[in-house]
């Protein structure tokens, strides 16, 4: 049956100011600076670093003259001297009570993202709510338009990218669970240190490139570099050796790349106080010292710690200096920065490395297959993704269906596996996309899996090797009452008479809006599609939607046309509600997102 279109007199008006103000700037934001011609020949180099005045004020008012810079004990002139400020033309914070559209990969804005990366296996089982405590309450004095995302490792049971949605963070958060054995042997820590190193100098290399990210990483410890004969004696030989080489690499890595990070103690509650300045916190101490900020320890009460962390990572200063040709080598070079104002501390990376001439050989994308299985995010592919449920044949189970697509992407998907993990992160559910699955766009991955909350994970590499992962939570259930329950929400178009779902719209003369409704309703059965500015706004259109009904008589399909040719670009929440008699018993929301063709 032809979906109902909605008369031209209810075509939804347009969004507020503010919505598309905000989407613009977004817009704008993600869109790619036009190359300096100059660049191209001799690119200057940034060394970031922070002022702050004793009582921990960041100082917003440096000049050049105020600064001394020194690179391998040289003095340089500085090409520049900027003030980059948290919440100055940056994102601005998603409008509350309206869902994001899709997941993605793709940073928004020009705010710093901050990564609460969690070491879960040196956690003790209660330890972790200090540690709960201490990320919120940094997230807490964070500006609006910064973002903050979650991750475990090595296990990878919590992944959440970077996102300005403060209650996804808080739930992220609590899953934390602490892992670590009661009583580790000394190689078993030994082999978790290498582990735990291997997975941030991942983390440290998929960041470069991109824009700047804090991480604030929390661990119970991990085993110091130690010397050979001493390593000989305290471990087998060649099994999990902690060598000074190993923090090295992560120092090297760390440098080129755009992370600030900060080391965070989570001590035993078990263990005594005394014991806790040896072993374990010394190799925390060591990679502290890689990062140029000061390790925390949660003792005591640490709210003040954790918000005067944030308040003083405000803001940052990025200056620029022209190196010289013989040190355009593609290496690490020793950073020193000096103010001559009284009362104001300097904090900024031991090094920065200063990029040689020519790019770097990218590696060989791994396997979609592989990607499920790590916790790094890999952003060389820009996607977007969202999943919907239908009903299965067995009662506790949800046929899915994910959509996905590359993000302004012209090279064509080559692979692609998506996953569903539980909530001590094992993964429960996978699938791997076909040809066919790959040739539409979005492309569509179809799997079934038990009803519950899970963490979704699509990862997908295109023609040109370029690999790309999105993460997000879902709940993959239906709605409604337990006689009449309903599918996701879909928006899509016509196409030759058959629906296709989309993503996001841009110069689409209208989107259909479909959904499927389940049971046998003991009266009349009526579905109505609204558009308003959030979830819980009052209807700007409201309009029936055309029912059909397949031959078991138990399951119908709902569709309505919507007119959004002459709209601008923002987000619109589209409300599907069914009702019995006149009586509601289920309501389906999705936001629709129009872009700039």
């Amino acid at each position: 049956m032809a979906p109902n279109r909605l008369p031209a007199r209810q075509r939804l008006a347009a969004p507020p100011a503010a919505l598309l103000a905000a989407l613009l700037a977004a817009l704008l934001a993600a869109l790619p600076a036009a190359p300096l011609a100059q660049q191209a020949a001799a690119p200057p180099v940034t060394v970031e670093f922070r002022a702050v005045t004793d009582d921990g004020v960041p100082l917003r008012d440096l000049a050049p003259e105020h600064v001394t810079l020194k690179v391998d004990g040289r003095e340089r002139r500085l090409l520049s001297l900027t003030l980059v400020e948290a919440g100055a033309g940056g994102r601005e914070a998603p409008q509350p009570g309206v869902p994001a559209p899709f997941a993605t990969n793709v940073p928004a804005g020009s705010g710093r993202d901050t990564i609460v990366i969690v070491d879960d296996e040196s956690v003790p089982a209660g330890a972790e709510t200090g540690l709960q405590d201490a990320a919120r309450q940094y997230l807490a004095s964070l500006a609006g338009d910064e973002a903050a995302g979650v991750v475990t490792i090595p296990r990878g049971g919590v992944n959440l990218g970077p996102t300005t949605d403060r209650a996804a963070f808080r739930a992220a958060i609590a899953k934390v669970t602490g892992w670590a054995k009661r009583e580790e042997s000394d190689v078993d820590a030994a082999c978790r240190t290498r582990t735990i190193l291997g997975s941030l100098s991942n983390i440290f290399r998929d960041a470069a490139g991109g824009p700047p990210l804090t991480v604030l990483f929390f661990s119970g410890g991990l085993t110091p570099p130690m010397t050979d004969g001493v390593t000989r004696m305290s471990t087998p030989a060649g099994l999990c050796e902690v060598r000074a080489r190993d923090y090295r690499d992560v120092e090297v890595d760390l440098t080129a790349s755009p992370v600030d990070m900060f080391v965070v103690h989570v001590p035993d509650p078990a263990t005594p106080g005394a014991a806790a300045s040896f072993g374990p916190v010394t190799g925390l101490e060591h990679l502290a010292g890689s990062t140029g900020n000061r390790m925390i320890r949660l003792v005591g009460d640490h709210a003040d710690a954790m918000s005067r962390l944030a308040r003083e990572h405000s803001s940052r200063y990025r200056a620029t200096f022209a190196p010289e040709q013989s040190e355009r080598d593609g290496q690490a070079h020793r950073v020193s920065v000096e103010t001559v104002r009284p009362g104001v501390r300097v904090t900024a990376r031991p090094g920065v490395l200063i990029p040689a001439g020519g790019k770097r050989a990218a590696g060989k994308a791994p396997s979609p297959r592989d990607m499920l299985r790590v916790a790094r995010v890999f952003r060389g592919l820009p996607l977007r993704a969202a999943a919907f449920a239908s009903r299965d044949e067995s009662a506790d189970r949800v046929r899915v269906a994910v959509m996905f697509e590359p993000d302004g992407q012209a090279s064509p998907l080559a692979g692609a596996a998506i996953g569903f993990f539980d909530d001590r992160g094992k993964l429960v559910v996978q699938a791997t996309a076909e040809s066919s699955d790959l040739a539409r766009v979005p492309a569509i991955v179809g799997t079934v899996a038990k009803r519950g909350a899970y963490r979704m994970r699509v990862a997908a590499t295109d023609t040109s090797g370029a690999a790309g992962t999105v993460d997000t939570e879902v709940r993959l259930d239906l709605a409604g009452a337990d006689a009449v329950s309903l599918s996701s929400l879909v928006l899509g178009v016509l196409e030759e008479g058959r629906f296709a779902g989309k993503l996001q719209f841009s110069g689409e003369a209208s989107a259909v809006a479909y959904i499927e409704i389940y049971g046998r309703a003991a009266g009349a059965l009526s579905a109505d599609l609204e558009l308003a500015a959030t979830a819980d706004a009052p209807a700007g259109v409201r309009g029936p939607m055309a029912l059909s009904r397949d031959d078991s008589g138990s399951r119908h399909v709902a569709m309505a046309s919507i007119p959004i040719g002459a709209l601008p670009p923002g987000d619109l929440v589209v409300r599907v509600l069914v009702s019995v008699d006149g009586e509601p018993v289920g309501r389906a929301i999705r936001t629709l997102r129009k872009v700039l063709q």
